[in-house]
């Protein structure tokens, strides 16, 4: 009996001293939405409210025994960490916004187990079934605020008496959120909603969405805070937090929170945790080419906390491998990240619960692109749930009960996208490198999809990660590699890529063909092969960052040459003959074929044989071509009001006239089609990436030469005056995405295609941009005849639909109609003669 109780304790004590010894840059993090995970106790998924059900803003079942019960399912994912959204007892219900708090971000008391969810041994539980497998356990806390409990309508104030299942939380000091009896306690911000997310005051003392903003400057609240999230590390176990709202929150708090006496690190230590982790969310941007998203997060180091979630690369890793944008803005956002912060401790991720899917309106190709990219640069990678699965649906539930689940279960280890993440997972764990190695940004173009290509560099390892963005094959010549020549890239990872090994060429440069939407990761060998060049001269008369503004004779000379070939913007399948004359050649190149701005050349020249060729120098050259005006259409003010003039906007107090279409005019520039959008209220109140919000613009392209679609996806509504549309494009402030009406309906976008638009904002003309790129409509030779067809409405990020209309209007849903109507504010039709 001595003998098995002293195996027991040091099994006990080895564990324990693994866990206050972890690396958390070695870990990778399966992000699980308890409500919408697993329901492995069906007896607690109704509290008898009304508060549950299968639609999205109900209770639908997940809880802590449904986790426990899939740890084995995450843990052959190739994770060694789970974050779980905040178990803490919440409001169930909000009859003010129609909506539930089963995502665990309104609480009601900050020390207990949600009901829903389970208990306080449950609890435990899953933490040690966690920690006997190797997890580590991560819990999502929220300091800002708990639930809407109250609220200021024109200065007066209002208690949520219909909330359910309380109408004030139900721990103290929380409790005390009466204004009429508790003013002077000072637990809570007096204070109104959040009007202007840009106004710092406002972020930090209003009420973000109408949920009660706690006084984080009172000692008692402060006190209140440190105790009970600290509960969990001491009750519980559990070795780290996600903090929620960082940036509503002032910096001493964090300090005093993080450090202070009492504070999360001592109770860690304490306890046996002396590497307890402590990850922040600021949601942040930093617009291509710029770091200000980078300083912000930095600030939070600065603070105390000892890592964070990287929203700029989320933001723009999205952007280049979902939407198409440049590669080379990609590249920037890693260099920064290396050279301001610690970049092996920000956790990188693709989807969360707050966004739409990547899925929604990427390819799959695109996203396992995603994927390979977090999974070869230095940070912590977090796996949102369902993302193995190939969801769509931002909180869909695994299970077959639930939400938009299609009435199966999803966890296949088998599906192809959780094979993908696992053989990810081992390749990360294998080579060192990729969560330590130095990066260095070798190829990326800086005019849209493309090549993408980086070195890392640790103890040794000299590992290559290249892609190629683009839809068709491109050629990846001239990049540096560092090596020496003749010296071979063994592949270790390949994605739609030939698993083989390649030659460095002359001056130590590598030449490949890359497939679309490929992904090849290879590792210096210690081989090497004899290189043979070709005794081939030759000249381009092109300047490096040249201008051309209309079409343009480009020449040169070749000697020991039979053709050339000229490759723009590396796309091969493109490339067109030169014929060579007396060593000479030429080339009138008519740049109205193109879009503007910045484009590559690139000559490939063959010797006596075909088999002998070598690659020019690279050329940059600036397309500056005039602007074209082909339609301008104004639109009635004060029409946004639907088809039958009876809808009304949501009453958060965000919303104005954003969905109110003035004019619209299209230009074309060389390829590109470019449509300016005037609004009557242009805002940017909740901070969105793209400068406008609260208003999406849907932007049906009829080619008079195709035939297409009728329906309006999701909106109820058909194309006007019998036409058709063939390509779609999706805009908010928050995502642009481009279709095809390819498998399009009444229920789907159609099929997703790239590049996706580039936009601009003008404030002072409340004018919206976008420039569409003549490779997203086809290329046609004409615009003439096309039909523009554009409607607004809004849609909700969260959520990722668009947003309902009801009879009456709520804080974020439509008025003055019903589900069936269609969902238009406002509409435009352009037509081009």
């Amino acid at each position: 009996m001595k003998k098995l109780l002293l195996s027991l304790l040091l099994i006990a004590f080895v564990t324990m001293a693994c866990f206050a010894r972890t690396a958390w840059e070695d870990q990778i993090v399966y992000f699980i939405m308890i409500d919408r995970f697993s329901n492995g106790d069906s007896s607690n998924d109704d509290m008898g409210y009304g508060e549950s059900g299968s639609d999205n803003s109900r209770y639908n079942g997940g809880d802590l025994k449904g986790i426990i019960d899939k740890l084995d399912y995450v843990k052959g994912l190739g994770a060694t960490a789970i974050w779980i959204t905040p178990p803490v007892a919440n409001q169930w219900w909000n009859p003010w916004v129609n909506y539930g708090g089963y995502h665990g971000y309104w609480a009601r008391d900050f020390k207990r187990v949600d009901e829903h969810f389970g208990d306080i041994e449950l609890y435990r539980k899953l933490v040690k079934e966690a920690h006997e497998r190797g997890l580590l356990v991560i819990q999502d806390i929220v300091p800002n605020h708990v639930g809407d409990y109250f609220r200021f309508v024109n200065g007066e104030f209002e208690l949520n008496t219909e909330s359910i299942p309380t109408s004030s939380p139900e721990q103290y000091p929380f409790s005390l959120n009466n204004f009429d009896d508790h003013e002077t306690d000072h637990i809570y911000h007096w204070t109104p909603d959040i009007s202007d997310f840009n106004d710092q005051y406002q972020k930090l003392n209003y009420q973000m969405s109408g949920l009660d903003d706690l006084n984080t400057e009172n000692t008692a609240v402060v006190s209140a805070l440190k105790d009970s999230f600290t509960f969990w590390i001491e009750e519980a176990d559990i070795d780290g937090f996600r903090i929620d709202t960082v940036i509503y929150v002032p910096m001493e708090f964090w300090k005093e929170f993080l450090n202070g006496e009492a504070g999360v690190y001592e109770v860690a230590s304490r306890n046996g945790k002396t590497e307890f982790l402590t990850f922040g969310e600021a949601w942040v941007r930093s617009d291509p080419f710029d770091d200000s998203g980078e300083i912000v997060i930095g600030e939070f180091f600065d603070a105390g906390m000892n890592a964070m979630l990287d929203f700029p690369l989320n933001i723009e890793l999205r952007s280049v491998f979902k939407e198409g944008k440049a590669t080379a803005n990609l590249g920037y956002r890693l260099e920064v990240r290396q050279s301001r912060l610690d970049q092996t401790r920000l956790l990188t991720f693709i989807d969360n619960h707050d966004m739409e899917r990547f899925l929604k309106g990427g390819g799959l190709s695109n996203l396992k692109q995603a994927l390979a990219f977090i999974f070869t640069i230095p940070g912590i990678p977090v796996i949102y749930y369902g993302t193995e699965q190939g969801f769509f649906e931002t909180r869909a539930t695994m299970f077959a009960e639930g939400f938009q689940s299609g009435g199966i279960d999803h966890f296949d280890t088998q599906s192809e996208l959780y094979n993908y993440i696992r053989d990810l997972s081992k390749l990360r764990q294998e080579y060192p490198v990729f969560r330590y190695g130095t990066i260095e940004i070798l190829k990326s173009d800086s005019n849209g999809p493309g090549i993408f290509a980086y070195r890392l560099e640790h103890n040794g390892d000299k590992v290559f990660v290249i892609m190629n963005t683009a839809g068709e094959r491109r050629i990846l010549a001239n990049m540096k590699s560092g090596l020496e020549e003749g010296q071979i890239i063994e592949p270790i990872y390949t994605f739609n890529s030939l698993a083989k090994g390649y030659p460095v060429e002359r001056e130590g440069k590598l030449v490949m063909s890359m497939n679309p939407r490929s992904v090849y990761v290879g590792i210096a060998s210690d081989e090497s092969r004899e290189i043979e060049i070709p005794n081939i001269e030759f000249t381009a008369d092109l300047e490096d960052h040249q201008k051309i503004d209309s079409t343009y004779t480009i020449t040169g000379t070749a000697s020991g040459a039979s053709s050339v070939k000229i490759i723009f913007d590396t796309k091969t399948e493109e490339a067109e003959d030169i014929e060579i004359v007396d060593g000479k050649w030429s080339y009138e190149w008519d740049i109205s074929k193109f879009d503007p701005g910045t484009h590559s050349i690139l000559f490939k020249i063959y010797g006596e044989t075909r088999k002998e060729s070598i690659y020019s120098d690279d050329y940059t050259v600036i397309l500056d071509i005039p602007e074209l005006l082909l339609a301008s259409l104004s639109d009635p003010e004060d029409d946004d009001r639907g088809p039958q003039g009876r809808y009304e906007y949501p009453t958060d107090i965000t919303f104005k006239n954003q969905m109110d279409l003035l004019w619209a005019n299209v230009k074309q520039i060389g390829a590109s089609l470019v449509l300016g959008i005037k609004i009557k209220d242009l805002t940017d109140s909740w901070g969105p990436q793209n400068g406008f919000d609260h208003v999406t613009f849907q932007i049906f392209i009829d080619d008079p030469d195709k035939k297409g679609a009728t329906v309006l996806p999701f909106q109820n509504a058909t194309m006007p005056d019998g036409l058709d549309w063939d390509y779609f494009i999706f805009a908010n402030g928050w995502s642009i995405v481009a279709y095809s009406a390819e498998g399009s309906g009444p229920g789907s976008f159609g099929t997703a295609i790239s590049p996706t638009p580039l936009v601009q904002t003008n404030k002072m003309n409340n004018e919206v941009i976008l420039r569409i790129a003549g490779e997203t409509i086809g290329r046609p030779d004409d615009l003439k005849g096309f039909n523009i067809y554009i409607t607004t409405w809004d849609f909700d990020g969260i959520e990722a639909v668009y947003r309902d209309i009801y009879p009456e209007p709520k804080s974020y849903h439509f008025g003055g109609g019903n589900k069936e109507d269609p969902y238009i504010m406002d509409d435009i039709l352009i037509r081009i003669d």
